[in-house]
């Protein structure tokens, strides 16, 4: 087979995957969600992901799906480049959610892998997702307990499905899968980190390309662009500041969900921190800590902004 050739120059940078605010009645909360998506372009983010798990996904019924897709493809206007998560939990679903992406006008569409689909079979799954949908497909490799995605899977995606030009990887150990997948597919393929943000200058030095965290925008891209700049041990400084606050919120997804929606409260672009089911209230001592750091951020992206 030809060597295969895509472009791998698109989104580089910070790409958060929003949260979907909800409102008192359990309602997507549209202002909630126009304001998140005015200030990720202003804190100079390179695209947005829509849909996905930071937004509830597995909680959105697929009519919620289709408000949210529409709603902020339509609000962005183009203003920076979209993904579109059309994962649920049945083929016709995530064709029918691909198309609406299409036809609504977004860059991307992210899917995550479906279980137990290995080989020719999930080509042909993901190879009809892609047909129906724009012409750039994330393919989220997400797994919270092992390796996730088979290597030999993601080549054969890489080989077979022209549309297919980037890969989310969120696994145990993601560090050396970023070099791995990066050798087989002759550095071809766009790699971006999401759960494993922990590992932002690691990743960074194993040349992945975008970044998928879900609040902090200011922060981490200042992050990425003193890296760029070749301003290393800065960038390094800059990180360690936040890794208390990681500690806390990368016990376990829900946390993170939870907090992130304390913190945009708190920015005052949600107007409440409702999370749905089986995302959890926080107990008095997980409140506390959760503010010092919420403290702490709001006190650090002030400085950020002011220098």
């Amino acid at each position: 087979m030809a060597e295969v050739k895509k472009d791998i120059s698109i989104m580089r940078g910070i790409i958060p995957s929003l949260h979907t605010p909800f409102n008192e009645k359990n309602k997507i909360d549209i202002p909630s969600l126009r304001k998140l998506i005015d200030h990720t372009i202003a804190t100079g983010c390179t695209g947005m992901l829509v849909g996905a798990v930071a937004g509830e996904n597995s909680s959105l019924t697929f009519d919620e799906k289709n408000i949210l897709l529409n709603e902020c493809v339509t609000y962005n206007k183009n203003r920076i480049p979209i993904i579109v998560s059309c994962t649920a939990k049945n083929q016709k679903e995530r064709i029918t959610l691909s198309k609406n992406a299409k036809e609504l006008g977004a860059d991307w569409i992210l899917c995550q892998t479906p279980e137990n689909i290995f080989g020719n079979e999930l080509v042909e799954c993901f190879n009809e997702i892609a047909e129906n949908g724009p012409d750039n497909l994330m393919i989220q490799d997400l797994s919270w307990t092992d390796y996730g995605m088979r290597d030999e899977d993601i080549l054969i995606l890489f080989k077979n499905i022209d549309k297919f030009k980037s890969l989310k990887i969120e696994v145990l150990n993601s560090g050396p899968k970023y070099t791995k997948i990066l050798d087989i597919t002759n550095q071809q393929l766009h790699l971006s980190g999401g759960w494993a943000i922990m590992g932002m200058i690691e990743a960074l030095n194993r040349g992945v390309h975008a970044f998928i965290p879900s609040t902090m925008e200011v922060i981490y891209n200042k992050i990425y662009n003193l890296y760029s700049e070749n301003k290393i041990e800065n960038a390094r400084k800059l990180f360690a500041q936040i890794m208390p606050v990681l500690s806390f919120t990368h016990q376990h997804i829900d946390i993170s969900i939870k907090f992130s929606k304390m913190l945009r409260v708190k920015e005052e672009i949600f107007n409440t921190n409702f999370c749905r089911e089986p995302i959890k209230n926080f107990d008095q001592f997980q409140i506390e800590e959760a503010n010092l750091h919420i403290r702490k951020v709001l006190d650090l992206q002030n400085s950020l902004n002011n220098n």
